[in-house]
Formats: structure tokens, C-alpha cells, sequence
């Protein structure tokens, strides 16, 4: 069997390939018209040339029509294909004259966009570098803040307003205080205050500030339970998201003392110029009525007028008391100093004591042995002893104890600097105490005052304890008073050793004087 019949067949079949062929150049190309002027043509020709293969198989075509044919139609197909060709570049020209028209308005809005995001950037970097700058100085503040606050060298510390714990404190604080910095963690800012000011700060911190710093005096304990006065600066604020309070903490311990001391010395000043002019001058007057009456008592020979002059004397010899009291309160008194064994003289008023105690009062005495002999007027330090004795009498009505010790102390430069009038060196400490009703620190404060008193008017000239006092310090000493409501009271008199004593070097038996009440009281006074 022969196969050309079939490949011929086959060959006549091709042309049916250029009809697609075509519609594939008119989607690629895109030229509407001309693509479909394409196809046409290749369709055309390609059924000519189908008509072709198939004419010697008997379809009935002139073979020399279809080549005339096929002769027209490939001018014409070349010349459609040039035009569509002309087409295609125009189109491209076109194309590239208005990507060029979009690429140099791409060209300006980039531009534009580059400038402004160029101003942006140089904003961006502006803020940046602002920032940066703001957060150095939040930093150098920070930094400046934790110094102020950790070095100042005034106690700083915050609290919480709700349960008083410490949120932050300074060094200084804890080196006031005497704590270390856990311990003082584990505080509240009520723990400061002695016994009876907690509650009143306590409240005072649930009531709150106006917004305006507060200042208030308190009296706060350190570590080793020494009492001070403090003026503390307050002020609100938030601190770590929950209500604080900011302290400032200045203690005026010395100074208040040092106000105290210019207010007693401004007093004891007016005083010794009042009373010592009226002192002088009435003493004189009384003289003269006293030496009157007594030259007229001896004269006189009417009994009952005799017995009126007696009396006159002795009103005048108690007015003449009164103006040595006047003058001893201004230290104007009279000296006679003489080395004086204070061992020996109160021994020798005992019998005089003990009268004017009574019996529902119990004398004890503690005498230092080879107690070192000061230098004194024998009959101001009576007066002295006297009035001290009288004093505790007076604050123990129902009865009770009175003790008198001596010893001879060391008295510390630390100590020195917190009481009035004191000075380091070897003293000899006379303790008058009693077991009665004890003084309020209201009274304490004006203890000392002339012509106060606590007893009803008429039955006292309150000029004991100011007389005392006065007496005293023109012996170049000084008295120490440690005394509660209802516990008793005890009075500490520092009197300087005679010269040739207290030039020698302390003896090692002298107790050292932290605290004198305790060196003048080797036991206890009970009742």
C-alpha cells in the first residue's frame, strides 16, 4: 500500500495552522483593524492553498486561478504586513514619547516627593536631636536630683502617706539617726517619734497638705535613744504612682537650747537689774527698821509695846530674808569661799532636815568617800541644800522618801555641750530626789523662773528654786533636773573642786558623766 496519498493529505492540512496562527500576531500586536485584515488574509490564502492540495483529488479548481490568486494575495499580505509593521512603530514611537512624558512627570513628583521627604527627614532629625537633647537633660536632672537628694547633708526621706514605710531616704539620714540602711527599711516614719507624738503625726499625715511645704517641730529618738527636737519641712507629692510625703528634717536641739539659754539670760538680766536696785535700797530701809525696833525693844519698858517692837523686828528680819533671797537670785549675794567638805556639812544638817521633813518622810543619804572639797560659802550651800529638801517636801504631801548623794564625776565635753552652764572637768554632784508627784516638762521649762510657783497664791514667793539656781551658778556650777509626772524628781548640783583638786589629773576611781542623773544616783529611791 503506498503512503503518498496520505502525506500529501497530511501537507494539504498545514494551512489550516496559519488561520490561528494569525488570531495569535492580532492578540500579541494589539492592532484591531490590521490584525483582522491579518487574519482574513491568512485565512483566505490558507484555504486557497487547501483548495490547491486538494484539486488534483477532484474538487473542480483551475490550478492556474488559485496560483493567479496566491500571486494577488502575497503583495497584498506583504503590503498589509509593512503597514501593520508602520503601525506597530508609530504605536511604539507613541508609547515611548508618552512614557517619556510619564517618566519626567514620575522625575517631578519624585522630586517633589524627595523634597518634602527631605524636609521631613530634616524635621525627623530636628525632633530626634530635640529629643536627644531632652533626654540628656532628664538625665544630667536625674543625676542632679539623686545628688541633691543623697548628699544633702540634711536628713531627707519619703514616705507613703498610707502605711508610713520609707520609700527613699539619704545618707544623711541614716547617719543622723544612727541606723544602718536596712534597718531603717524596715521602719515607719511613726517608729521616729517618742512616745505620745506617733498618733499626732500620724494624723497630720491622713489629713494632708495644701500644697504649700508645712513646717512643724517634733521631738524624734534616735538608735541609741537620745531625744531630739526637730523642725520637719513637709511636702506631697506622688512617688512611685501612690501619695507620698516628702521630709526635711533640721534638728534644732542646740538651738532651741541656745534660744532658751538667751531667753533665761535676757530674764535673769532684767531681773538682776530690777530686783538687785530694789534688793539694795530696801535692804537698807529694812536695816533701819530693824535696828530702830530692836534699839526700841530694849528701851522700852511697856510690856505690850515691847511685845509690838518684837514683832516689827522679826517682820524686818524676814523682809531682810527676802532681800537676800533677791540678791542670791541676781548673784549680787554675798561670798565667804572656803575649801568646804560637802560630805560634813550635809551630816551636820541632818537634825535641821530632818525637822523640816517631818515624819511621814524618810531621809536616805549616800555620802562619796574621800569626796574632793570644793570651794563654797558654807551657809549659801545650806541655803542651797535647805531649799532643794524643801522643794521635794512640797511634792510628796501624803509622805515618802528623800534621798541625798555626793560623788565626785568626771563631766564629758559631750555632755557639756547639751546642758546650760556646763563645762567638762572634775565636779562634785550633790542629788536631792524624791518619790512624789513629779513635773510635767511644761513646768520643768520655767522650773527656774522667778516667782513661779505651782502652789496657791499667798503660800509661796516662788523664789526657792530661782534662788537656788542663782546660787549656784555664782558658785560657777550648774543643776540638772530629770524628773516625769507621778515618778518622782531628782535634782543634780555640779559644784567645781577646790583649785589644788582640780588641778591634779582625775582619779581613776571618778565616774565619767555621760549622763549625769545616772552618776549622781547609785541606787534608786524608792518608797
Amino acid at each position: 500500500m503506498s503512503h503518498a496519498p496520505v502525506l500529501k493529505m497530511v501537507l494539504s492540512l498545514l494551512p489550516c495552522l496559519i488561520p490561528p496562527y494569525a488570531l495569535r500576531l492580532n492578540r500579541l500586536f494589539g492592532t484591531q483593524r490590521v490584525g483582522w485584515m491579518l487574519f482574513a488574509v491568512f485565512s483566505l490564502l490558507a484555504l486557497l492553498e487547501l483548495v490547491r492540495s486538494w484539486h488534483p483529488m477532484g474538487v473542480g479548481m483551475d490550478a492556474g486561478l488559485t496560483l493567479d490568486l496566491l500571486n494577488v494575495f502575497v503583495p497584498v499580505l506583504l503590503l498589509i504586513g509593512m503597514v501593520h509593521i508602520e503601525i506597530l512603530f508609530k504605536e511604539r514611537l507613541q508609547l515611548e514619547v508618552e512614557e517619556r512624558h510619564l517618566r519626567q512627570a514620575l522625575q517631578l513628583q519624585v522630586k517633589d516627593r524627595t523634597a518634602d521627604l527631605d524636609k521631613t527627614n530634616e524635621e525627623l532629625q530636628q525632633e530626634i536631636s530635640l529629643r536627644r537633647q531632652g533626654e540628656e537633660e532628664l538625665r544630667k536632672s536625674k543625676e542632679q536630683y539623686r545628688f541633691l537628694f543623697d548628699e544633702n547633708p540634711q536628713p531627707m526621706w519619703i514616705f507613703d502617706l498610707k502605711s508610713f514605710r520609707f520609700l527613699a531616704f539619704n545618707t544623711a539620714t541614716l547617719r543622723h539617726y544612727g541606723y544602718g540602711s536596712e534597718e531603717f527599711r524596715e521602719l515607719t516614719a511613726k517608729d521616729l517619734f517618742v512616745a505620745g507624738e506617733a498618733e499626732s503625726f500620724a494624723a497630720d499625715g491622713i489629713q494632708g497638705s495644701t500644697g504649700v511645704p508645712t513646717r512643724r517641730l517634733w521631738r524624734h529618738c534616735k538608735k541609741d535613744g537620745a531625744i531630739i527636737e526637730v523642725e520637719l519641712i513637709a511636702l506631697d507629692l506622688v512617688y512611685g504612682g501612690c501619695p507620698a510625703r516628702l521630709v526635711l528634717t533640721n534638728e534644732v536641739t542646740a538651738q532651741r537650747l541656745l534660744q532658751k539659754q538667751l531667753l533665761q539670760a535676757q530674764k535673769m538680766e532684767v531681773t538682776s537689774q530690777l530686783a538687785g536696785g530694789v534688793a539694795d535700797n530696801f535692804n537698807r530701809l529694812i536695816a533701819v527698821i530693824e535696828g530702830e525696833a530692836t534699839v526700841q525693844v530694849q528701851t522700852c519698858q511697856d510690856v505690850a509695846a515691847a511685845e509690838a517692837l518684837k514683832r516689827i523686828a522679826a517682820t524686818a528680819a524676814g523682809a531682810a530674808g527676802l532681800t537676800r533671797q533677791l540678791l542670791a537670785l541676781v548673784r549680787r549675794h554675798p561670798m565667804r569661799l572656803q575649801a568646804l567638805d560637802l560630805n560634813k556639812l550635809i551630816e551636820n544638817q541632818a537634825g535641821v532636815l530632818g525637822r523640816l521633813m517631818g515624819n511621814k518622810i524618810t531621809i536616805q543619804k549616800s555620802f562619796w568617800p574621800n569626796l574632793p572639797p570644793i570651794m563654797a560659802d558654807p551657809s549659801l550651800v545650806e541655803q542651797i541644800v535647805r531649799n532643794l529638801a524643801l522643794n521635794a517636801r512640797d511634792a510628796m504631801p501624803k509622805g515618802g522618801v528623800l534621798g541625798l548623794w555626793t560623788a565626785a564625776v568626771r563631766v564629758e565635753e559631750s555632755h557639756a555641750r547639751t546642758v546650760e552652764d556646763a563645762r567638762a572637768g572634775t565636779y562634785v554632784c550633790l542629788s536631792v530626789a524624791d518619790n512624789g508627784c513629779g513635773m510635767t516638762p511644761d513646768i520643768q521649762a520655767r522650773l527656774f523662773d522667778p516667782f513661779f510657783t505651782t502652789k496657791q497664791p499667798g503660800k509661796a514667793t516662788g523664789l526657792g528654786l530661782a534662788t537656788v539656781h542663782g546660787l549656784i551658778k555664782q558658785h560657777s556650777g550648774w543643776i540638772e533636773v530629770n524628773s516625769q509626772a507621778g515618778a518622782g524628781s531628782q535634782f543634780a548640783v555640779f559644784l567645781p573642786c577646790a583649785p589644788a583638786v582640780a588641778s591634779r589629773k582625775p582619779a581613776a576611781g571618778l565616774v565619767a558623766v555621760p549622763d549625769a542623773s545616772a552618776a549622781c544616783d547609785p541606787e534608786p529611791v524608792t518608797g
